[in-house]
């Protein structure tokens, strides 16, 4: 009976969550041609510098790949690769037309993570911004290293942050309470977010970030524990700017001040994005 509680809670999200994006995908761009543009422009690398050495010509697993901006980033500056997965098949759908222009080899599934069955185990699996959207999320990153993950691989893991993420929440929440329309939520993202390209885009980003069905925050705290109780460890984060790590127990001070610093950018007019990245392996310390 518990069980099939669980399984009805996961669905019930995942339900929830796929007509939301359904409508119109997180990080959607006008046209395929815009986004092919993106991609070139834009390696992922440069984002996330911990994947400097990994990716090159290697397989790379990414968990809700959506519009498929990274795993076709990694096919098409680094030749990676790339299988991604994710619930919507409007994200997929534009994700392959997106890599068909690019003549890379990327390979995009319709799958929910829950019930995936990988064709193998994966050097490298990445999920950015995704799992914090599913009814489990720690669920969701037990069965990535059990089931997904090569017994020496590494898993780059992006999740909203408890401490900086809230206060944007709030503040947006206060708007809605002040009887604030969508279209003037809209505008004031807009304001706070100034994102450059299509109203498309801007609207993806609006839509993910303020009117989300479903999400959870983490701290680097709480997925360190995990982790580390699922055989890996952390080697490096976005708390610190991906810097050696000296000491987590210093990152973990660290991580509490983001509350603050996404309350001035709020007072200053900057958007925060409230996320924090890890990347974590197996092996020794």
């Amino acid at each position: 009976m518990a069980d099939d509680s669980y399984q009805n809670q996961l669905m019930s999200v995942s339900d929830r969550v796929l007509a939301f994006y359904r409508d119109l995908p997180f990080n959607q761009r006008d046209s395929v041609d815009s986004a092919v543009a993106n991609v070139k422009a834009h390696d992922p690398v440069r984002t996330y510098p911990p994947l400097k050495k990994l990716v090159s010509r290697q397989a790379v697993l990414e968990i809700g790949s959506g519009v498929g901006w990274f795993s076709n980033g990694l096919a098409y500056h680094h030749r990676s690769q790339c299988l991604g997965i994710d619930l919507n098949p409007v994200a997929v759908q534009r994700a392959q037309e997106v890599a068909t222009e690019l003549k890379v080899s990327t390979q995009f599934e319709v799958a929910n993570l829950f019930e995936f069955v990988p064709p193998r185990r994966f050097p490298l699996v990445v999920s950015l911004g995704v799992l914090h959207h599913t009814a489990d999320c720690h669920g969701a990153i037990s069965r990535i290293c059990h089931e997904f993950l090569e017994e020496d691989g590494r898993l780059m893991l992006g999740l909203y942050h408890s401490h900086g993420r809230r206060p944007f929440l709030e503040y947006f929440r206060q708007l809605q309470r002040q009887g604030a329309s969508e279209d003037a939520l809209l505008a004031e993202y807009g304001r706070l977010h100034q994102i450059s390209g299509d109203v498309t885009h801007l609207r993806s980003w609006f839509r993910d970030q303020v009117l989300h069905p479903h999400e959870t925050q983490h701290t680097y705290l709480e997925i360190r524990a995990l982790l580390e109780s699922l055989g890996l460890h952390i080697v490096s984060t976005s708390i610190n700017k991906f810097q050696p790590i000296t000491s987590h127990r210093d990152i973990e001070t660290e991580e509490v001040s983001c509350s603050e610093i996404s309350k001035q950018a709020i007072r200053d007019g900057r958007y925060y994005p409230g996320f924090f990245v890890v990347m974590a392996e197996r092996g020794r310390k």
